[in-house]
């Protein structure tokens, strides 16, 4: 199911109607906003079947935006995640281990690109092999956690520019 909003205009404070300020910054970058809409799409909202549950998309994703910090990214990640598993939505907001070797493995991974990156090494990789994922699912895992830290940033640079004061740049927007 594709969305009726654009998430990164949502995890930056645009208002339903996408004509304030945040939607006319990001209408000078309109090939970086469709692909930024259209990734998030791809990795959380695919049209096809997967061989990782979406859940557990959902679950990595809330898990990468509440390493950030609270805020609208983990909020609509874990209600997106409430709705497919309301337990493991539970575990995931309390910042706990879900039991699930596959899963936890993810999270582990996740935390490791978060918070660590320079750490990672081919060990890592293979103790997600070992947890079930192939070379697929690690590239899209990745994948994932990158992306959601690039809506974070981007956000918040968004939310920035619109909070400061208008500028000639700016004052051309309006």
């Amino acid at each position: 199911m594709t969305t009726d909003f654009d998430v990164i205009d949502h995890l930056a404070g645009e208002h339903e109607n996408g004509d304030g300020h945040i939607a006319r910054l990001r209408s000078l970058r309109p090939q970086a906003r469709e692909n930024a809409q259209r990734s998030y799409e791809a990795l959380l909202e695919p049209q096809d079947e997967r061989s990782v549950p979406i859940r557990e998309w959902y679950a990595v994703a809330a898990h990468v935006a509440r390493l950030h910090g609270p805020g609208p990214a983990a909020d609509l990640y874990l209600e997106d995640l409430h709705d497919e598993d309301p337990e493991l939505a539970a575990r995931i907001a309390a910042g706990e281990r879900t039991g699930q070797e596959r899963l936890d493995a993810a999270l582990a991974h996740a935390e490791l690109l978060v918070l660590r990156p320079r750490d990672a090494e081919p060990a890592h990789l293979r103790a997600l092999e070992a947890a079930g994922w192939d070379a697929d699912g690690i590239i899209t895992l990745s994948q994932l956690v990158s992306f959601v830290t690039f809506q974070l940033r981007i956000a918040h640079g968004l939310r920035v520019l619109a909070a400061t004061p208008a500028t000639e740049t700016t004052e051309e927007l309006r």
